[in-house]
């Protein structure tokens, strides 16, 4: 089992030294982090399959890092994944292949109609926006879309993604407050295309 180190030399069980928060994203303040709040709803349409809702909901409450099985492997059991005695911690705190960060900022909502934001502050410092925009583009792109990247390959499109549709549509926008500024910014989703602007604040 591979374990990183901390700064000072000291053992550092999760390898989480120099990190920050869910995503290792430092902000400006020298004090620590930069912390995000956000609010939002993206709506899906047509709603959720139940075998897309049952895996999407695995797939966004996990930790997103880089498993053997692939960036498309999801736990049994998200809790109890970091209890697992053969875990690979120097992987464990790497994000998967073309995934934006360790965890994803959004949730499923009203029963597979829509997507919101999450912030968890026991998590850690919320993401910035370009990161929340980055992962609704890659939960468009790789799951929901016509022509969806995950249904492009047999072998994983038979494992975990039999019973999707790749027809979806969102539509819908969040605002992500950097709590050290009060930056304002605005992700917008129209027609599953993904734009960020900022706002006055």
């Amino acid at each position: 089992m591979k374990r990183g180190g901390g700064t000072d030399g000291t053992a550092d069980p999760l390898g989480t030294a120099g990190r920050s928060g869910r995503s290792g994203t430092v902000g400006k303040d020298a004090d620590g982090p930069e912390s995000f709040r956000i609010v939002g709803r993206v709506l899906v349409d047509p709603p959720l399959r139940a075998e897309e809702f049952e895996y999407l909901a695995a797939f966004t409450e996990s930790r997103r890092w880089c498993r053997f099985d692939g960036p498309y492997a999801v736990p049994g059991n998200p809790l109890a994944e970091c209890l697992d005695p053969g875990l690979d911690l120097a992987r464990y705190v790497e994000p998967a292949p073309g995934q934006p960060g360790l965890w994803c900022p959004w949730r499923l909502s009203d029963g597979g109609h829509a997507l919101v934001p999450v912030f968890e502050p026991a998590l850690g410092e919320g993401s910035p926006p370009e990161e929340a925009a980055s992962w609704l583009t890659y939960l468009c792109d790789h799951f929901l879309r016509t022509g969806a990247m995950a249904g492009r390959h047999s072998g994983d499109r038979a494992r975990w993604f039999g019973g999707f549709g790749f027809d979806h549509v969102l539509d819908g926008a969040a605002v992500v407050c950097s709590e050290l500024s009060g930056r304002l910014t605005l992700i917008e989703m129209s027609a599953n295309s993904v734009s960020v602007q900022p706002l006055a604040s």
